[in-house]
């Protein structure tokens, strides 16, 4: 406390406050509510916060509200948050929707999400849509987005519809995509094709493909094939492979056929295809793989297994 030089200072209370007894951290608080120069009383309560006992947190977060400057006043709560009692939480919250500046807004919202009581969630909610700023908007989304219960992801799957930037349609639809209930992701699915940008596009649906039911990967496959680059190939096929019901699986590997057509995804491709147990979806796979087929793409002995598996299909009367 005796240093005078105020960056020195910061540096070694943080050192210390790890180690400090609570009559002394009590100390260490009260010192920090005297420092003149906002940015480093911000920086004392940061290093206060994680040890801090309930009884003193009360007033670490009185100290935080009481700084003028926004960003540290906002990097202040930021710390605080996750170590505040339930009983702040809303006083923490209500200060953080009336910040000014956007991108504090947003960083004080997503250090608030995981610790928001279910009664807040749809203000918080209403707060990240209303920043207007789309890059600090899609980021206080993404942190709210694994709290939300169903209807507010049917509020926020609405909102990321009409979202006009596709590149941040994208990003809410991507955020969006492990946490809807499957009839959520219908729609989801239906705006995800619509974005006209094929690389958003594209990241979308890879985003989604992994949550969707078995029904919708078809759709979500015939989507996504003319879009994707080679490097995205075997991923696609990986998919495709974790279809559960076999119907669906072939009808998903005959919709990307045509763009496995690369030397090392061919063949697990037709493995893939080979491994369908039902005869008839076994054959409609392997119709549309074999049409990439040709002398340079595959050597003998994958041939020879085609073949096999050709022949072991029933032949029409």
């Amino acid at each position: 406390i005796g240093i005078s030089n105020k960056s020195c200072q910061a540096r070694a209370l943080e050192a210390l406050t790890p180690h400090l007894p609570d009559v002394l951290l009590h100390q260490a608080l009260d010192y920090a509510r005297g420092i003149s120069h906002e940015k480093y009383q911000a920086k004392a309560l940061v290093a206060l916060a994680p040890h801090l006992p309930d009884v003193l947190l009360y007033q670490a977060l009185d100290c935080a509200i009481g700084i003028s400057h926004e960003y540290y006043r906002a990097r202040a709560l930021e710390a605080l948050v996750t170590h505040l009692p339930d009983v702040l939480l809303p006083q923490a919250f209500d200060w953080a929707i009336g910040i000014s500046d956007e991108n504090s807004r947003a960083n004080a919202l997503i250090a608030l999400a995981p610790h928001l009581p279910d009664v807040l969630l749809p203000q918080a909610l209403d707060c990240a849509i209303g920043i207007s700023n789309k890059s600090c908007q899609a980021r206080a989304l993404e942190a709210l987005t694994p709290h939300l219960p169903d209807v507010l992801l049917h509020q926020a799957l609405d909102y990321a519809r009409g979202i006009s930037h596709e590149k941040y349609q994208a990003k809410a639809l991507v955020a969006l995509a492990p946490h809807l209930p499957d009839v959520l992701l219908y729609q989801a699915l239906d705006y995800a094709i619509g974005i006209s940008d094929k690389e958003y596009r594209a990241n979308t649906l890879i985003a989604l493909a992994p949550h969707l039911p078995d029904v919708l990967l078809p759709q979500a496959s015939i989507a996504l094939a003319p879009h994707l680059p080679d490097v995205l190939l075997r991923q696609a096929l990986d998919c495709a492979r974790r279809i559960k019901y076999e119907n669906s699986r072939a009808r998903a590997l005959e919709a990307l056929a045509p763009y496995f057509y690369l030397p090392d995804v061919l063949p697990e491709a037709l493995d893939c295809a080979r491994a369908i147990r039902y005869e008839s979806n076994r054959a409609d796979a392997l119709h549309g793989l074999i049409k990439n087929l040709t002398p340079s793409s595959v050597d003998f002995p994958l041939w020879q297994q085609i073949l096999d598996s050709l022949a072991s299909l029933t032949r029409p009367y």
